[in-house]
């Protein structure tokens, strides 16, 4: 008999994630607020893509922003509804971006977050859902399919389009 070898069996319990986030490191400074907000849309894409995998929803954004001598800012925005919809977390992501961004600040990292997890089948109702929402969370669950089948570079929102001259950015898990 040896001391400190177990033969018994690992058990793992798979865990559902308490956050989602993805941010990037920049090869040159970005002074550009266009070319940060497309940065934003294609973190977020990436970030609500894995939320939706996870069937998931959010109820806090955060977006934090490094400057090339190293300031960190960081701001998050707490939602008035559960959400995995791309177009209203980008919505807020972009907002929080446009309170911390200052013209002429040299932006060497971007990153998004989702906090504040819920289990999909956990939403509570609301009177207040918009159809339009509803429309949105048809295309994004569509485009995740397509995703899934054809590959994660396979579709790309528009506003994704430039990205790949600045970064390269991979939704890859």
């Amino acid at each position: 008999m040896l001391i400190g070898i177990d033969e018994s069996e690992v058990v793992y319990i798979h865990e559902k994630p308490k956050s989602i986030g993805n941010s990037v490191t920049l090869p040159q400074d970005i002074r550009e607020k266009q070319k940060l907000e497309e940065i934003v849309l294609a973190l977020t894409e990436q970030v609500t893509y894995r939320l939706r995998k996870n069937e998931l929803l959010t109820s806090t954004v955060n977006v934090q922003l490094r400057t090339s001598d190293f300031k960190d800012f960081s701001h998050q925005k707490k939602l008035n509804s559960l959400l995995s919809n791309t177009k209203e977390i980008y919505t807020c992501a972009k907002e929080l971006l446009d309170e911390m961004f200052k013209p002429g600040m040299a932006i060497r990292l971007v990153g998004v977050r989702v906090d504040n997890l819920t289990e999909k089948n956990e939403k509570q109702l609301s009177l207040f859902d918009t159809k339009s929402s509803e429309k949105q969370d048809k295309l994004d669950n569509t485009i995740d399919k397509l995703k899934d089948k054809y590959g994660y570079d396979f579709i790309t929102r528009a506003g994704n389009l430039n990205v790949d001259d600045i970064v390269k950015i991979r939704g890859k898990e």
